[in-house]
């Protein structure tokens, strides 16, 4: 039997192996959430991320809920982090997913009935998705400038809550006038007023508004009654005088809400924060502080989720002791503290990728009765510092077959080494690359051989090899694939 015949799915198909917080297609939402895997670990990491959430929907006027607002998922390079604060914004929104294929549809939550096995649990997590919730994911590095101010992250929890409201992203004084504008109910006029004299959409030309100065004055004056000088006025103002304060950011989150109802949240979720901060103290702090003012002064209906490299060295590089004390300080800010290992990238690897048809399972029976001890004989190794994994029975060599159980451990060790090293290891680090997708390449080289074959560890290395027609691992026109 070909090894490209032994699995249960076709070897060859598109997995999505690679998560991207901003990729949210139809064809791309149905697939994760159809095929994520619902782990023994990841059981109880939604257990206590709903638990935590379901306390704040249940006890609102709680002093202490607005200091459990906060949720740190951790874990090395291809842990599933991203995959896993992606499935929990689905879950929170539980809106109407469609797959583009057949066109079926379901609501995000009914994916998770077969998975989850304990009804009690389904049940709290189906009653935490009926509240009302915006949330917000985005990756926190592709959405700053680069000039990683002291308040970056603040800036970007404002953009995107700009963008959330539909009012300009790119121009926060924009922003500004747009809601002021709102708040008076006249936006919508100055928008029809805008497309009449320039003819385009407001939201489409804004981004210009330096060379459209002119039209938006007009805008204005129609929409408001203003003179052109007091319109004029209100423009400049808003561009010298603009300013941007945790507080400020705070109060309008909660204006937000209120105008939404009581029982509306907002959720804010961040991915690579822990890689953006860096060694800056100053950014550090910045979170720290922006999480505890949406705590108070938005009651526990404002949450922050992140996500980080599990070894806090490895994020702060080498930074001094003060520095790394200052990081523990934020991450006290965060009560709730998800960590995912790499025990549950094997699960997850052997359940999407490697399941077997019936036949292969006894053939890979049969092949490991009669070639056991010799496998095992070839796959132990001396004097090595770290346990490598070896097959434990013949179970065992089905379930990771063709792979070897030190595979996993190895390769998440190599991914995490070339992370932090050089122009290759930003590929990696930007998402370009998983664990999921190497173990597929893997498998695809030696689709063709006869079982009995197992993947050389040198077939892992196109995963992690920078592609020769990029430049660098900013060539933005290198599509890295």
């Amino acid at each position: 039997m070909q090894i490209k015949n032994i699995f249960q799915k076709d070897l060859f198909r598109p997995i999505n192996g690679v998560v991207k917080v901003g990729d949210e297609s139809a064809s791309t939402v149905w697939q994760e959430l159809d095929e994520y895997v619902v782990t023994r670990e990841l059981s109880g990491h939604f257990h206590k991320f709903f638990s935590s959430y379901l306390e704040a929907v249940d006890n609102p006027k709680s002093d202490d809920v607005r200091n459990r607002i906060g949720v740190w998922v951790s874990g090395f390079f291809g842990s599933g982090k991203s995959h896993f604060i992606k499935i929990i914004t689905y879950l929170l929104r539980n809106g109407t997913v469609i797959n583009p294929a057949t066109g079926e549809s379901r609501r995000a939550i009914e994916f998770f009935e077969p998975k989850i096995e304990d009804n009690i649990f389904y049940g709290d997590i189906a009653r935490a998705v009926e509240h009302p919730a915006k949330v917000i994911l985005f990756n926190i590095d592709s959405k700053s400038d680069d000039s990683k101010s002291r308040d970056a992250i603040l800036k970007v929890f404002m953009q995107v809550l700009n963008e959330t409201q539909g009012y300009s992203s790119s121009s926060p004084y924009l922003a500004e006038i747009e809601r002021r504008l709102d708040k008076e109910g006249k936006y919508d006029a100055f928008k029809t007023a805008f497309k009449r004299i320039h003819g385009g959409e407001w939201a489409d030309e804004r981004d210009a508004f330096v060379l459209l100065r002119d039209a938006t004055v007009a805008a204005l004056r129609e929409a408001t009654g203003m003179t052109e000088n007091a319109a004029n006025k209100l423009i400049e103002d808003e561009q010298a005088n603009y300013s941007l304060s945790v507080e400020k950011f705070a109060k309008l989150v909660k204006e937000y809400l209120d105008l939404n109802g009581k029982n509306h949240r907002i959720i804010f979720v961040a991915d690579e924060v822990g890689q953006f901060i860096g060694g800056d103290t100053h950014l550090m702090l910045n979170l720290q502080t922006i999480v505890e003012n949406l705590g108070t002064v938005c009651n526990g209906r404002a949450w922050v989720v992140v996500t980080s490299q599990e070894d806090i060295d490895a994020v702060l590089g080498n930074v001094v002791s003060a520095k790394s004390n200052d990081f523990s300080k934020i991450q006290g800010r965060f009560s709730t503290r998800i960590s995912l290992s790499s025990s549950n990238t094997d699960e997850v690897i052997q359940a999407r990728l490697l399941e077997k048809t019936v036949d292969a399972e006894t053939e890979l029976h049969n092949l490991f009765r009669a070639k056991g001890d010799v496998i095992k004989n070839q796959l132990t190794f001396s004097n090595n510092g770290a346990t490598l994994k070896n097959f434990k029975d013949e179970n065992d060599f089905s379930i990771n077959y063709p792979f070897a159980p030190y595979h996993y451990q190895l390769v998440q060790a190599v991914f995490e080494s070339i992370r932090k090293a050089g122009a290759t290891g930003l590929h990696l680090a930007r998402g370009e690359r998983s664990m999921l997708d190497a173990f597929q390449q893997g498998a695809k080289a030696i689709a063709e051989e006869p079982t009995g074959k197992l993947v050389p560890f040198c077939q892992f290395y196109p995963a992690v090899e920078f592609p020769r027609h990029c430049r660098s691992a900013d060539d933005k026109s290198c599509s890295r694939q």
